[in-house]
């Protein structure tokens, strides 16, 4: 009897290590895909200012991270060219020096035809969207990003 109970113990630890195997190799390979990140940005220039040190902290945290900042509402005038902190630093140097790291930038076209901004006017490599919104639930459903509003 304690050999029939030895015998049935080892083989269902037996049966359990596969399964472990597999779900460590899942979490090995989750962890080596590169971390895909959202940021949803609609608030003023100060607001603005605190996102992009955060998206700067997160690359700091893992430079392999891929991440998408868009920009709707309020937060698209800091995409158009010569605009500048409230303490007069300009964007355009926070957004070349993001987008050097892997950064991209998208601006709402929605927001832009509201505010009366072209293509023309943002600065160079932003990607326009129709929409901010939607833009930002397809890369969370579709693409798998995390979604960070700061």
């Amino acid at each position: 009897m304690v050999k029939m109970t030895l015998t049935l113990l080892l083989g269902l630890c037996a049966a359990c290590v596969p399964a472990g195997s597999v779900r460590a190799a899942e979490t090995a390979s989750t962890q080596s895909a590169p971390m895909r990140v959202v940021f949803h940005l609609d608030t003023d220039s100060k607001g603005t200012v605190t996102a992009m040190h955060q998206v700067r902290n997160l690359l700091t945290a893992d430079p392999t991270a891929k991440i998408v900042v868009v920009a709707l509402g309020e937060s698209v005038r800091f995409l158009v060219k010569g605009s500048k902190t409230e303490g007069g630093y300009p964007f355009a140097l926070m957004i070349e020096d993001l987008q050097q790291s892997g950064v991209r930038f998208e601006a709402c076209n929605n927001t832009m035809t509201t505010l009366k901004i072209t293509k023309n006017q943002l600065d160079d490599d932003i990607d326009v969207v129709p929409s901010g919104l939607a833009e930002i639930a397809r890369l969370q459903s579709r693409e798998g990003y995390a979604y960070i509003k700061p």
